[in-house]
């Protein structure tokens, strides 16, 4: 056995003396095709700079911007251009083509992106995909509309584009950006492309939640939404826990037995809704969920009632919709 261990440990090593060289050539090799083929255009190092002092993007914190296979798509020619007018849309209406490469080399540059090109600046995103919600994204939208991004970039809503062409599109962006840059960009992009006419937006952190989750699912065909109402939450919700909850965030409003009397009704036009009188019970329970969670608003009821969703934990929020589905049945 110790004799087994012996000749592996020298094949190993062995290997390890054949293959660095090759590994270093290859390196060299790439960089060179860098150099010869991409400089011209793209800056690899330095501090950022207006995109009016450039040619094309900057580049030297690429390893941390594209997801891989939407990069090698995009060095092999499979991908459309970003810039509708061209990069410098203040020279040219004009889209340059962009040099295509070998399959072999395009996983070359994407390696050599990934361990040269890092930004140290780039952390783990404050936002987790696995639990945002349809609605959610639909207020992304809603923010991204209300921000004029559509003034610069491109989206599409059923299959035609929107929006104006002078900056990249932006309707294949969950397939092309990581997460955690995007995040990091959306920051500040004026830390990525100062001078450039970046928006530097006012963006509280659940809005940013909000408009971040909305772009990483454009162009995602089998993006999958969070179910909140599907939890463990839910399925271990008790009516009887959800009494008091009711009676601590409700009753101020729609009365302490749902008759819609509480002390805050006297000032409220419309009257919130006289929940004894509604068939709670059979309303679905991811209506309910969004109306308590994102407020009224969110449903197309009255603005008065807030959104609840930070305030209320996820297991008195299920019991809290188990109490209203249990005891206000219409009757």
């Amino acid at each position: 056995m110790n004799r087994m261990f012996l000749l592996l440990v020298s094949f190993l090593f062995q290997l390890a003396i054949l293959t660095s060289p090759v590994l270093a050539a290859d390196e060299a090799a790439t960089k060179k095709l860098l150099d010869t083929q991409c400089v011209s255009c793209h800056k690899f190092e330095g501090k950022p700079e207006s995109k009016f002092n450039l040619k094309g993007p900057d580049l030297m914190w690429a390893g941390n911007k594209y997801q891989r296979p939407w990069l090698i798509r995009w060095l092999t020619g499979k991908e459309e251009n970003l810039y509708p007018n061209g990069y410098r849309w203040d020279l040219s209406r004009t889209q340059i083509k962009h040099p295509v490469l070998s399959e072999t080399n395009a996983n070359a540059v994407a390696d050599y992106f990934e361990k040269h090109f890092l930004d140290s600046r780039i952390k783990k995103s404050f936002v987790d995909l696995s639990t945002l919600t349809l609605r959610e994204a639909e207020f992304g939208a809603e923010i991204y509309k209300n921000f004029s991004c559509f003034g610069c970039h491109q989206i599409k809503e059923d299959s035609k584009k929107i929006g104006g062409p002078i900056s990249l599109n932006l309707y294949d962006a969950g397939n092309r950006y990581n997460l955690d840059w995007w995040s990091r960009f959306a920051e500040n992009p004026q830390d990525f492309t100062p001078h450039s006419g970046e928006y530097l937006a006012d963006l509280s952190m659940l809005g940013a939640r909000y408009i971040i989750g909305y772009l990483m699912t454009l162009g995602v065909d089998d993006f999958k939404y969070y179910e909140p109402w599907t939890s463990e939450a839910f399925q271990k919700a008790e009516a009887k826990r959800g009494e008091p909850i009711y009676k601590t965030y409700c009753a101020q409003c729609h009365g302490a037995e749902g008759k819609g009397d509480g002390p805050g009704a006297a000032g409220l036009d419309p009257k919130p809704a006289v929940h004894s009188e509604l068939p709670l019970s059979d309303y679905p329970d991811d209506y309910l969920y969004n109306l308590i969670f994102y407020g009224g608003k969110s449903v197309g009821k009255s603005p008065d009632m807030p959104d609840w969703g930070m305030t209320i934990p996820e297991q008195d929020l299920a019991d809290l919709i188990a109490y209203l589905k249990k005891t206000f049945k219409g009757e």
